[in-house]
């Protein structure tokens, strides 16, 4: 029993020090695709970010070989199997039920039999199967309803020739009030490449407002990583209040896109962060970018939900959504039947999904309650408005893609 125990043991740290391995690999590969490495041929930047993706996307695929953990969640209104992480487990808890959720750890399970085991479980009445995995796992049998979801999109905006017009009519009022009441409030931006700025951003700022944000699950981003990686190679854009440092964000620029990556408050003062702190220092991003001559302005990751508040909040400034660049998993949803109840929920989350390199809102329609011209006509207009390229009607082993626009005004 001893001699088994200590072969467990042995074996479990190898997997811990292989996932170590994997871990730093698409560290890796996410410098790679946010051009912390740049070539001065295009030809070979396309082909490094194309390889840097594959590779990333197979150490996602082998950090999850040969077993992924099995969770049932159980709510009121319906029954849900995840196949996959801790943290994507709380995001669907979250989403499908803000009710008690009963949660339940089934195991773990061999990853080639998991297209066979989730068409068991809908057989048995779980309403829905989520499975997360590596975007190049596709092992998937085909159900009545199946629809994959990015974790992670990006949103971008391009940046007009005159800058006011970035936040003008009346969708972007909000944001043209927020900015003026900062302004009032005494703030003013400045950009520095000083060393002493970095070390007060990054000590007194960055530090902090993480921590402060995240708690123990806060990911802190070492000192000489964004040193080397994004400082250098751009800079800070410091919000003084009355000529004091207040709070900051790191940018750098790359292929004409400005890319503001880490941002901090001094000392996290929550009184700064009521004072728009966070749309002032976009708003002077944009800025500083459009006196770089930029015209496109990168403003993150959010999760791939239209109803996400990250993803609401960015889409306020005309934000498209394009593919994330840096390393993300998927997650395919899997039904036999779904109620009515589960189709309005799924379609009122407005998830997005990723096709041939365009981005579409995902639109459920059972036979038992089908979803009518003029609701497809409704959702069209918003998904455009969410810097879509159009819907995709998921329908009982169809899909069918209703882009915004048709081809010729697309080119």
């Amino acid at each position: 029993m001893t001699n088994r125990n200590s072969t467990l043991l042995v074996l479990k740290q190898i997997k811990a020090w292989f996932n170590y391995v994997l871990d730093r690999a698409i560290d890796l590969c996410n410098m790679f695709l946010m051009d912390a490495y740049r070539f001065p041929w295009p030809v070979a930047q396309t082909t490094v970010h194309q390889l840097a993706r594959y590779m990333g996307d197979l150490c996602w695929l082998i950090s999850n070989f040969p077993r992924v953990s099995v969770y049932e969640l159980t709510g009121p209104d319906w029954r849900i199997v995840f196949v996959g992480g801790d943290e994507g487990r709380k995001e669907i808890s979250h989403l499908f039920s803000d009710k008690e959720v009963r949660q339940r750890e089934l195991g773990r399970m061999a990853l080639w039999s998991l297209s066979v085991q989730s068409q068991r479980w809908l057989a048995e009445g779980v309403d829905l199967v989520i499975c997360e995995s590596s975007r190049i796992h596709n092992n998937f049998h085909k159900v009545s309803f199946t629809f994959a979801v990015p974790s992670w999109t990006e949103q971008v905006v391009d940046i007009p020739e005159t800058l006011e017009v970035l936040i003008s009519g009346g969708e972007r009022r909000h944001l043209r009030h927020r900015i003026h009441r900062a302004k009032k409030a005494g703030f003013t931006y400045r950009f520095s490449q000083s060393k002493s700025d970095f070390d007060h951003f990054y000590y007194q700022m960055y530090l902090p407002f993480v921590k402060s944000r995240h708690a123990d699950l806060a990911l802190v981003t070492p000192y000489h990583h964004q040193w080397r990686r994004w400082f250098k190679r751009g800079g800070l854009i410091i919000a003084n209040q009355n000529n004091k440092p207040v709070a900051g964000v790191l940018c750098y620029i790359s292929n004409g896109t400005c890319f503001p990556i880490e941002e901090g408050v001094l000392e996290a003062d929550t009184q700064i962060v009521r004072q728009d702190i966070n749309t002032f220092l976009i708003w002077s991003a944009a800025a500083w970018a459009h006196e770089q001559g930029v015209r496109t302005l990168d403003l993150g990751g959010s999760h791939a939900y239209r109803s996400n508040g990250a993803f609401v909040y960015k889409r306020r400034w005309g934000a498209r959504v394009a593919r994330r660049r840096r390393i993300y998993s998927k997650w395919t949803f899997l039904a036999q039947n779904p109620s009515p109840l589960l189709q309005d929920h799924i379609n009122r989350l407005g998830f997005i999904t990723e096709i041939g390199g365009g981005f579409y809102s995902v639109l459920l329609s059972n036979d038992a309650v089908p979803v009518s011209e003029g609701e497809i006509a409704e959702e069209l207009k918003a998904a455009e408005r969410d810097g879509l390229d159009g819907l995709v009607l998921v329908t009982a082993y169809n899909h069918r893609i209703v882009p915004c626009y048709n081809e010729d005004d697309r080119q």
